[in-house]
């Protein structure tokens, strides 16, 4: 009867154990499909954002840029315009670093080359830009340039010129427009936008003040906005009085005899001499003041 006892628990435990090790393996097996169905699926969203976001990273590949004309520290050359080509060429080309200044030499040219070797002298890389540049930001290297080359009147005499620009006679307010952006352009004029439109308004031509004194007074009306407005309005309505030829006034001379008058026709002037008779000659429009 031991025996009969013995036997059934061991084909007993025998059982247990067998449906232990099926249940067991059943549940490492559904474990293991639900690893994958995980992994299958992370590996499916990371190449979705991967795709998405290389679709909108911009591209590394450098944008083809001419390069900087080069700058030589003379004063009728714009050092402004220079420096922002060549930050916005670094930019754009990818510069790294440490090349950043050397490439920033390579675009000049004359006394300013001159000036950047002393530079790279005096922080003891002799005239080695290569190391120079690896140790000197692109900053401070354009920092110095323009306090070496840079005229610290400029602005201050750019003011001037703008408070006195009313005091010509200006025939049309494009050529005064011309002349005022040059002055506007240089920094430290030191000016504020309501003064430059006042400035402006009281510069053009009389016969334009009366349809734009409205705007000039409006609050927020900027310099820019208000040449553009009064440069349209002449060019649409430009009068045959701006036709003119500053050789054909009364007391000039017109094929050796003295002009005493001039009647302004449609295309032409029909000019009185003091000798008698009249002569007609056809009109030049300047663009000019």
């Amino acid at each position: 009867s031991q025996d009969v006892a013995l036997s059934a628990m061991r084909s007993g435990f025998r059982d247990f154990a067998r449906e232990i090790v099926t249940h067991i393996g059943g549940e490492v097996k559904q474990l293991k499909d639900n690893v994958g169905k995980f992994c299958e699926g992370a590996i499916q969203g990371a190449k979705a954002v991967a795709a998405v976001e290389g679709e909108a990273r911009p591209r590394k590949n450098p944008v083809k840029l001419k390069f900087s004309d080069a700058y030589g520290g003379k004063k009728e050359e714009n050092f402004d315009n220079w420096e922002a080509s060549d930050n916005t060429y670094i930019y754009l080309q990818h510069i790294l670093t440490e090349e950043q200044v050397l490439v920033a030499f390579q675009a000049l040219k004359d006394e300013a080359a001159s000036f950047a070797r002393s530079l790279a002298r005096t922080a003891g890389c002799e005239n080695n830009l290569v190391a120079y540049s690896k140790v000197t930001p692109l900053s401070q290297f354009l920092k110095l340039l323009k306090e070496r080359f840079v005229d610290p009147t400029r602005g201050i005499r750019a003011s001037d010129k703008l408070q006195t620009i009313h005091s010509r006679q200006w025939r049309s307010a494009k050529a005064l427009k011309g002349t005022m952006d040059d002055l506007v352009a240089v920094p430290d004029h030191g000016l504020t936008e309501p003064q430059l439109v006042q400035l402006f308004y009281r510069a053009i031509p009389e016969a334009l003040r009366g349809h734009f004194f409205d705007k000039s007074q409006q609050a927020g009306m900027t310099y820019d906005v208000l040449s553009r407005k009064v440069i349209l309005y002449e060019s649409k309505s430009m009068p045959i009085t701006t036709f003119w030829h500053k050789d054909l006034e009364k007391g000039k001379k017109w094929k050796d005899r003295t002009i005493s008058g001039q009647v302004k026709a449609k295309d032409h002037l029909i000019l009185t001499l003091e000798e008698g008779g009249t002569e007609r000659s056809h009109m030049i429009r300047l663009s000019g003041a």
